[in-house]
């Protein structure tokens, strides 16, 4: 399993090289260099690229190292270039950054993957209630590991032209730096003002490619719309589409409604299957699954859309991927978990008496909680899976260490549920003090009455 990728490349993309001059539509085609192998280190100096912005939230402690360089292993990395691509698939930044009091996604990864019960994340009331907005989630979205820029530079005039500008791109900035990002939108002016008459394969590359800019650059609006527009150049010129439909789907997750049942098969799926031999496929799963993570944490997504996304890491095509893309899935199992559970216990056990008394936070913590229970279920059926797997010796026994993980989690309840039904007992006894201040006061009201009644009664008489 150690070097399942470079096989599978080597396997899966030879007897396709020819594909890559006339499917422009594809990752291959934005990808793929003169052979397999630069195809494959394309995609590892994608992932690795990703991993700087990760550590900028800090060193990564034991566990997480451990586990980062485990999953670079398996891609046929050593050393710190295994760490850095593993942690960059792990994610956890993307979470971080929502709001939830936690600096840098490794202190998230850490609390996820070592079991404990203290409060790491605190919540206020506000924090736990995120409303839908599109500026926030694009600028938490800068954060998170993206697509890389294309590396293969054939295509029609105005693609070439445009990667031409892109040379300048400075690697030593992260690429949502004001420079970069200045470099792309120059890139992206050549391709809008390019007038070519471009065959309709020619158009889907070109319409790809500006998606791609824009999705680097966190527009979504726009790298939706140019992806639709590549869907359907690609469909008229009967060619693959896996990269514009890619873009779609995820571009697709910032929008304030939309179908993610319909999005995630029509799209997502289509863009992972159609070409089962990408070496980039663990990158969009952890691409995809960082961006639904945002819109759990505003309520949108439940806990249960992860379903959606291990039904295709099932598919027997993705056999030579499945050890690493059921760690990165169990990985964000891990820490939404620990997201529940911190949620639960900060905002049970406030001291704040405005989150104590509001009846809001019981609802919430109701909800945190029936979220964890949808988490624990279904993490075991991806455990399950996990360890029926052909599995060498180091695998199995990190799939031992997340067996003994996920069981603390699921032992936890015991503890969360009591939390919740003393918070409980508090807001009915709250509720009480209410309705006994109310008998009072209509008692009053009453005693008052009776009285101005007597006195008017005893005023008249003394008239008379």
């Amino acid at each position: 399993m150690r070097v399942f990728l470079i096989v599978g490349v080597a396997i899966f993309l030879v007897p396709n090289l020819m594909f890559g001059s006339s499917e422009y539509a594809t990752f291959e085609s934005f990808y793929k260099e003169s052979s397999h192998i630069g195809w494959l280190l394309a995609a590892i100096f994608a992932i690795i690229a990703g991993a700087a912005v990760f550590f900028t939230g800090g060193a990564a402690s034991p566990i997480v190292t451990s586990i980062g360089s485990w999953i670079g292993g398996m891609m046929g990395l050593s050393g710190a270039a295994a760490t850095n691509a593993g942690l960059a698939l792990l994610g956890g930044g993307s979470i971080a950054s929502g709001g939830f009091g936690i600096i840098g996604g490794t202190a998230l990864l850490t609390a996820a993957l070592s079991f404990g019960t203290n409060v790491v994340v605190d919540y206020s009331l506000d924090k736990a209630i995120s409303e839908y907005k599109y500026s926030k989630l694009t600028e938490y979205s800068k954060k998170m590991i993206t697509l890389p820029l294309p590396r293969n530079d054939s295509g029609p005039k105005a693609y070439e032209d445009a990667l031409e500008v892109l040379e300048n791109i400075d690697k030593d900035l992260p690429i949502f730096s004001n420079k970069n990002q200045q470099i792309i939108r120059n890139a992206i002016k050549v391709l809008k003002n390019s007038k070519d008459n471009l065959e309709v394969d020619e158009s889907a590359k070109k319409y790809s490619l500006l998606s791609l800019l824009y999705f680097i650059s966190n527009d979504y609006i726009n790298a939706k719309k140019y992806a639709n527009l590549a869907i359907l150049k690609a469909r008229e010129a009967k060619i693959r589409r896996t990269l514009p439909a890619f873009i779609y789907a995820t571009s697709s997750l910032y929008e304030k409604d939309f179908d993610f049942k319909s999005i995630t098969k029509n799209y997502f799926r289509y863009s992972i299957l159609a070409e089962p031999d990408n070496p980039l496929i663990p990158l969009l799963f952890s691409i995809y699954l960082d961006r639904m993570s945002l819109r759990m944490n505003d309520g949108f997504l439940s806990a249960d859309s992860l379903r959606d996304i291990f039904d295709i890491m099932q598919n027997p095509s993705l056999e030579d991927y499945k050890v690493i893309d059921y760690t990165i899935l169990l990985t964000r199992y891990f820490m939404r978990l620990k997201l529940e559970q911190q949620k639960i216990t900060s905002l049970a056990t406030s001291s704040n008496e405005t989150i104590q008394d509001s009846p809001k936070t019981l609802e919430v913590v109701r909800n945190a909680f029936a979220q964890y229970n949808i988490l624990i279920n279904d993490s075991k059926d991806v455990l399950t899976k996990f360890m029926a797997l052909k599995l060498d010796d180091k695998d199995r026994d990190k799939a031992v260490k997340f067996q003994k993980l996920l069981m603390n989690y699921s032992n936890d309840r015991h503890r969360l549920a009591s939390l919740i039904d003393k918070f409980k007992e508090h807001q009915d006894s709250l509720s009480n003090k209410k309705v006994n201040w109310t008998l009072y006061a209509i008692l009053l009201i009453l005693i008052l009455g009776i009285i101005i009644v007597f006195y008017k009664k005893v005023l008249k008489k003394s008239y008379n």
